[in-house]
């Protein structure tokens, strides 16, 4: 039980550096080409070789390589529906696209071709959404379907909430008004629905089975 939640604090602490990598920047404690560069990268092999080494773990519903795996496809997946939901309004003239571009030139920790900036900036956003993923299913106890969905659900949320205390918002220049809060609020519900869908398919429904041989 101990080893499962240090495993659990573990996989979930190194999925958060992803996040911490923007944060330390928001507040001055580090900046992300450095966090980028020298933490990022290991952190993620870490969890790869977590994930490796778990592979044929018993409870492969509730081991660190479906919270790392799965985890990590669904965040992914999330995080397009995410983005294919804010396009059009991208499209009418939303700047909800802006801070990527931002990303990239941070972690450059310079301007850099056009194509290299965006390049890093989508992919430092792709990794969050996996991040999410891997943190979420980190945290499931017991992963039955509804919980998976609604939690999942419950998390998009919660993130958004907490992104909205940070200063992300005046860091990149986005007009914090109702319209913009709506279309956050509302992506991050797409976001949460996606991810809920995704793990209550991959994950739930290895569960049951094991849940009726414990009864």
């Amino acid at each position: 039980m101990l080893r499962n939640f240090s495993l659990r604090l573990i996989v979930f602490g190194l999925a958060f550096l992803s996040f911490a990598c923007l944060l330390g920047q928001f507040f001055g404690l580090w900046s992300m080409r450095l966090f980028g560069c020298w933490v990022l990268p290991p952190a993620t092999a870490l969890l790869a070789i977590i994930a490796y080494f778990q592979r044929r773990a018993p409870n492969n519903a509730a081991n660190a390589h479906t919270w790392i795996v799965q985890g990590a496809l669904g965040g992914i997946i999330a995080a397009v529906a995410y983005d294919l939901y804010r396009l059009p309004f991208v499209l009418n003239g939303a700047p909800l696209f802006k801070p990527f571009s931002r990303f990239g030139q941070l972690l450059l920790g310079a301007d850099g071709p056009e194509w290299l900036v965006q390049l890093l900036g989508w992919a430092y956003h792709f990794s969050n959404g996996a991040a999410l993923g891997i943190m979420f299913l980190a945290m499931v106890v017991r992963p039955n379907p509804r919980l998976l969905f609604w939690g999942a659900v419950a998390w998009a949320l919660f993130v958004e909430m907490m992104l909205l205390l940070t200063p992300y918002a005046s860091f990149f220049g986005l007009p914090v008004n109702g319209r913009f809060i709506f279309l956050t609020a509302s992506a991050h519900l797409i976001f949460g629905l996606v991810l809920g869908w995704w793990c209550r398919r991959r994950v739930g429904l290895r569960y049951q089975p094991q849940m009726a041989r414990i009864h």
